[in-house]
């Protein structure tokens, strides 16, 4: 919806707003609406916008200090399991909070322009598209960003807001609204490395981009697409392929191109204020496995052998046995699973080997559909 400038004028006119207010309020907008973003004054024109009432929002926030206890009251907390059994907590906002989180991601966050190299968390883009970018590689390295998330913190995200084009007092409101003050016990399990590492930011335990919560992936696509415009402006220089998947940095060479040196990449990601996880950066020549955010990407972009054989042996077992003797088996790998919650596992896995390899599904699909679930 554009912005009713004519309309603007006389209501501003009415109530004797100075010739210089109303000039500066047009620029503003016109600045706002050529970026292709929502033009808003403030927080009691934000919470018009989204439908709420500008109390709830100025609460939400804290009337401009952070109000830790009723934050925590917006976000539900659990923990999911990593695959090197350690646990990430996620905050999930509650339901009012996560609408106007949404809000803000779909008329503000999403129409900001994201590098090509960046493959995550944007619409026609998956792990597929950033595997098959580096396919049939003679080496590619692996780089991961460490704590990605933890270091956006509240300073950060106002910048975006700021740089968007919104006036202070709204980009910090926004900064507020989409950042959250974790616990001391989520601190507390930072490892001893990264507590080192991130030691600045371990004493101050600023408000940090939530996980859980839906402005999250956008908002740190957007603080990293800096660095992505960096590494691909030296890719082309030094004809290499880059691709950012969330906190997953990939370079690849073909039989020319020259990969960038640790040192170089270390020092772009470290202007850009992020913080590369040493432990995890990997080189992979091609004679041995390669593989991006867990594809194969030896010969074409593939789910792994491995992967495809462990879930035809669940479905032949589940035929041949039945689905009660299979689970009662595995009960190690699946404690408390029921028929309808493995079929659910199951036919899920499969969904995503179909949508990576079409024809390797098709076999599977067929036997799945064999199987007998009430036995």
């Amino acid at each position: 919806m554009s912005f009713p400038s004519e309309q603007f004028i006389i209501e501003a006119n009415k109530q004797n707003k100075s010739q210089e207010f109303i000039d500066a309020c047009l620029v503003y907008a016109k600045n706002l609406e050529d970026k292709e973003f929502p033009v808003i004054f403030s927080l009691e024109h934000l919470a018009i916008q989204i439908g709420v009432q500008s109390d709830y929002l100025r609460n939400l926030i804290g009337e401009g200090k952070r109000d830790v206890i009723y934050k925590y009251q917006r976000y539900n907390y659990f923990k999911l399991k990593k695959r090197d059994d350690k646990f990430r907590e996620i905050m999930s906002p509650a339901k009012d909070l996560k609408y106007i989180q949404k809000w803000i991601l779909v008329n503000i966050l999403n129409n900001y322009v994201l590098a090509d190299s960046c493959k995550g968390f944007r619409k026609n883009t998956s792990i597929f598209e950033n595997a098959k970018v580096h396919e049939n590689s003679e080496i590619i390295l692996k780089v991961d960003l460490l704590k990605f998330y933890d270091t956006i913190t509240e300073k950060r995200v106002y910048g975006v807001f700021k740089s968007l084009g919104y006036v202070n007092n709204l980009a910090y409101s926004l900064a507020k609204i989409t950042t959250a003050k974790h616990r001391e016990s989520y601190w507390n399990d930072f490892d001893e490395n990264s507590k080192q590492i991130l030691r600045e930011l371990f004493e101050i335990k600023p408000p940090i981009l939530p996980q859980g919560a839906p402005t999250s992936p956008t908002l740190s696509n957007i603080l990293a697409t800096k660095m992505d415009y960096r590494f691909e402006a030296l890719a082309k220089k030094l004809n290499f392929n880059y691709s950012r998947y969330a906190d997953d940095l990939t370079f690849s060479i073909k039989r020319e191109g020259k990969l960038p040196s640790i040192k170089l990449i270390k020092k772009i990601i470290s202007d850009e204020g992020f913080f590369i996880n040493d432990k995890k950066t990997k080189y992979m020549k091609k004679g041995c496995k390669q593989y991006v955010t867990g594809l194969t990407t030896t010969n074409g972009t593939n789910v792994s052998k491995e992967y495809r054989k462990k879930i035809t042996e669940h479905i032949y077992y589940c035929r041949k046995f039945g689905v009660n003797s299979h689970l009662a088996k595995r009960i190690k790998d699946f404690p408390e699973y029921n028929n309808l919650k493995f079929h659910n596992w199951l036919y899920g896995h499969m969904c995503f080997i179909k949508s990576i390899n079409e024809k390797a599904s098709k076999k599977m699909l067929e036997d799945f559909n064999k199987i007998n679930w009430y036995v």
